[in-house]
Formats: C-alpha cells, structure tokens, sequence
C-alpha cells in the first residue's frame, strides 16, 4: 500500500529538467496549495525539411514503457503554439480536470515521452525524470506525519485488554446490521445505507457469482477503468446487447481523453448484427485509436462497410501495426472509406524505404482518381496516354492518344512566324525559358510556298530569328530543350540502371516473358503481401467454382 502511494506521489512530480527561474518563484509562492497533476514540457518542433514551425499545430504526447515501439500507457492531443523558432512549452494533462493520471507511474518504471505533430512521424522518446515535488514522496510511509510504531490496532470486541485515553486507536467496528429483512443476501456486494455509528448495510445492484458479475437494470461508472484477462482464449470487455432500440453493448465517452482503450492481440473486436447493427461506433479527437500486434483495427462486414472512420478537423482512422495498420474488406461495397471536408481524405507516408500507398487490382483498376493529381516527384509507368470521350461519337466510345516520351526531361514549343519584306522574323519565348531549359534544338517548315528559312540567330534574351530566301513566307517552328531547373538537376532520370538486388531475376511484367506470377518484382519485394492478393483474387473463384458444381 505504502509503495503505491510512494509510486502515485512521484508521477505528480515529474517535470522536464528545463524549468525557468520564474516557474520556480511561482511555485514557491504557491507552497500551501495542492500540488498540481501537471507536467511541464518544452521542445521544438519542425517540418520535414527541419524548418521550425510556426503559428498553432495539433501535437499528440504519449507515455510508453519502452523507449522504443509498444502502445502508448496514455496519451493527449493538444493545439500548441510555437514562436518563430519553433519553440514551445506545454502542461502535459491539461485537457482534462484530473490532469495526468497516477496509473502509468504506479510500477515505479521508467517512462519514455513521445511528441508527434499531425501528418508527421513520432519523434524520437525522451526519458522523464523526477524532480523538486518528488521529495513529498519521503512522507508516503507516515500517517498524519506519525511513524508506523506510533500507532497500534484497537482491541476487538470482548478484549479485556485495556485502551489508554490518550492513544490514537480507532473505535471498535460497528456490528453489520441489515437495513431489511430482505437485505444482505448472498452473493449481493453490500452497500451502507446510513452515516456513521451503528451503519445499517442493504444489497447494491451488482452481484456476484463465481467470476461473473452481474449489474441489475443500469449504471454509470466514472474515473478510470482497467480491464485485463489471464485467459488466452477469452476476451477482457465482453458486451452483449440484444435491444431492437439501437442501443450499444460497450459505450465510451470521453470529453477531452480517450473514450475506450483496447490492447490485445485484437485491441478491439465489435460485432453488430442486423440491418442497423454497428460492430464499433467511436467518435473523438481521434475516433478510433487501435494498437495490436495482429490487427489494430480488423473490419469486416457482408453487406455494408467494414471500418467508417469519420473526422472534423484531424484524422479518421489511424492504424499503426507491425504487419498491417489497417485492414477493410467487403464482399461488394468498399474495404476502406476515407472522406474529409478540408484535410487529407487519406494520408499514407512511407518512411525510409517503404511505399506510402501500394494498391493493386485482379481485372480493374489499381487506383481511379476522379479529379486533380499533383505528384511531387518522379513518375515511373510502363506507359501512358490520354483518354477521352471520342470526338465523333463521344456516348459510345473513346480515343486515345499514348504521351510523348524522351530518354531525357525533354520540353517541346512550337508556332506559326510570317517572315516580313526583307525575309525576317523574331520569335519572342517567354522570359522564363533559358531559366528552365538547356540544350536547344531548332525544326523550320516553310508552308505554302517552296522557299528555304533558316534560323538567323539561336536562342538568346529569350527570343530567336528566323530568316528567308523570300518574303512574306510562313514558317511553322519547333523547339526542344532539356530542363535545368533546380528539381530536375537533383533527380536526374536515369536512362539504364541495374535492378536491386532484391529484384534481381524477377520482372515487372512476368507474364510477358513466359514466367509464372511469382517471379513478378512485387513477390520479390512483399511476398506476404502477394500472397493475400492471390488469395483473394482466387477465393471468389473458387466459391463460384464450389456453388456451380452444388447447382449442377
């Protein structure tokens, strides 16, 4: 018991070893108030090309026990603000009245801080330390500030054994007395139902028979609530609910913190039966958080939508696992619905090597975009073209026309000049051109008439001549150039290059080549994730297969 109110006093004191003088002053001012359930926390934060951010951004704080993977023993999203180089300082529990709570720091272990601000990774954990408030710590194993020798336990009922005036002996307990006749049964937790002295004790409405707890009619529960099972194959939170109302089994509500947390091989598993029945209803700062070390969140549904993960203004549905974040599937509806009115609908980020979305189809498309694609950087394909409703018959069916492709990042200009009296023309290009380009090349087309044009003057102060052997000729021009912006000098397209040694022996197309599936460079890359594609590409095929020979 001592221990843990030595372990409950020291998380109230754990601060950032960085604390200014005038936070000290203040706290000395304050000395005969309660202690406040707060941490304070000073960084900087900055973007993906480490310059300092500014203005308010959205950061999530979590407590773990390891410094490195894990799930989070807590964590809160809060809008800080950060001055022009970045800085910032933050009360860690201010999001809610009962500030940072005593649980993660009961063990007496080391506890890791993580800072991640929204849309980007989790920066590295920074190890909490204890400081000034932790040697209120030293009064945990008094009473009143008395030792334990000073206090003795009072004689019990009937004990001869005599109780001086001036000791600090509790009073004999009271004899339990029913508040009715029909109170204190069996297997009923007792309840007291008056104040002091001879307390009478009635039945509450929870009941318990063997390890199964039973609450009659409704309850609300407040404070925190931990569930944990020892059993492999039960479940911590089972709840069941078989109204035809709308009602929920299991129901979260959290104004400022997490309204349900889930750890487990599945952190969360709803079932919802029905036309209206909904497996997992969660709605928040984040809807749903899930950590787990086979699937985070796992959503399935026959008929309608595995996984809906809705947000106002941060994200959806986050999933992070150690094989697979998130998972949807569906027989014919979509595996995965992502929808937001002004942030990403889907955010998906690859760190170091990996790929931020990889999508991939049996007989359709891969991926249909229906509207703008920005794409900041390289775009690799096989090929390419455009594709329209056909000109001359656009409601039945479509042209095509393959783009135009150079071993180097090649731009095309043309245009129509008439040459004057004297044979003269000057074509003016814009002022960015010999900015962007380098490596000009010239095509001249005389029309109309047999003449010969050359260019007078190549291109210089953005502009070029041309001349002719005639006047008044029209010529049709061309120019190419090779892009020397500052992008395209550092991510030069490389014409040839040696596949990865992991790539080796395997093809993009193996089809292509007479070789079996296997061999295609994504089985060399993600084997595991080439196996459930095939998977299920097959599995409709052969439950076809099955239903068409029970037919028969």
């Amino acid at each position: 018991m001592f221990r843990t109110k030595l372990y409950a006093g020291v998380w109230l004191l754990l601060i950032c070893s960085a604390v200014s003088l005038s936070a000290q002053q203040a706290a000395l001012t304050a000395a005969n108030t309660v202690v406040p359930p707060l941490v304070k926390f000073s960084g900087v934060l900055a973007d993906i090309n480490n310059k300092p951010l500014t203005g308010t951004v959205g950061v999530t704080f979590s407590l773990y026990k390891e410094s490195q993977s894990g799930a989070p023993l807590w964590m809160e999203t809060q809008n800080v603000t950060l001055d022009k180089a970045g800085h910032y300082t933050v009360s860690l529990g201010s999001t809610t009245s009962q500030g940072l709570p005593a649980s993660p720091f009961a063990a007496g272990e080391a506890r890791w801080l993580a800072v991640q601000v929204q849309g980007q990774a989790e920066q590295p954990r920074v190890l909490l330390m204890s400081v000034p408030y932790a040697l209120k710590a030293l009064d945990a194993e008094t009473i009143g500030g008395k030792p334990l020798s000073a206090l003795q336990l009072a004689a019990p009922n009937g004990s001869s054994a005599s109780v001086s005036s001036n000791s600090n002996n509790p009073p004999i307990a009271n004899t339990i007395t029913c508040s009715t006749s029909s109170a204190c049964k069996s297997g009923h937790i007792p309840v007291f139902a008056s104040n002091g002295g001879a307390a009478k004790v009635k039945d509450s409405i929870i009941q318990e028979s063997g390890s199964t707890l039973t609450v009659a009619g409704s309850a609300s529960l407040s404070g925190p609530i931990s569930a944990s099972t020892t059993s492999s194959s039960s479940a911590a939170v089972v709840g069941y609910d078989n109204t035809s109302g709308g009602s929920a089994a299991v129901s979260g509500t959290s104004t400022n913190g997490t309204g349900v947390v889930a750890t487990g091989i599945t952190g969360l598993l709803g079932t919802g039966a029905g036309e209206d029945g909904v497996g997992v209803s969660a709605s928040g700062n984040l809807g749903v958080y899930a950590n787990g070390i086979a699937a985070g969140v796992y959503g399935v549904s026959t008929t309608s939508t595995g996984v809906i993960g809705t947000s106002t203004n941060y994200i959806g549905v986050y999933g992070s696992g150690g094989a697979t974040g998130v998972t949807g599937v569906s027989s014919s509806d979509p595996g995965v619905v992502a929808q937001s009115a002004t942030a990403w609908a889907l955010d998906a980020y690859g760190t170091s090597t990996a790929t931020g979305v990889l999508a991939g189809s049996a007989s359709g498309f891969a991926a249909w975009f229906n509207g703008n694609v920005d794409v900041d950087g390289n775009l690799s394909k096989a090929g390419g073209s455009f594709k329209i409703d056909h000109p001359l018959d656009p409601s039945n069916k479509y042209l095509y026309h393959s783009f135009v492709e150079s071993p180097d990042m090649k731009n095309i200009y043309d245009g129509n000049v008439t040459t004057n009296g004297n044979g003269d023309a000057v074509v003016t290009l814009p002022k960015w051109f010999e900015a962007l380009n380098r490596d000009f090349r010239y095509q001249l087309t005389v029309i109309g008439q047999f003449a010969q044009a050359i260019v007078g003057s190549e291109i210089s102060h953005h502009q070029f001549s041309i001349k002719t052997d005639k006047p008044n000729v029209k010529v049709s021009w061309q120019v190419t150039g090779i892009r020397q912006d500052a992008w395209a000098n550092a991510h030069r397209i490389p014409v040839e290059e040696l596949k990865p040694g992991k790539e080796r022996g395997s093809y993009l197309h193996p089809e292509l080549y007479g070789a079996p599936e296997e061999k295609g460079v994504l089985w060399a890359r993600d084997p595991k994730t080439m196996k459930q594609w095939k998977e299920a590409r097959t599995k409709p095929a052969a439950i076809a297969a099955t239903t068409n020979k029970t037919q028969q």
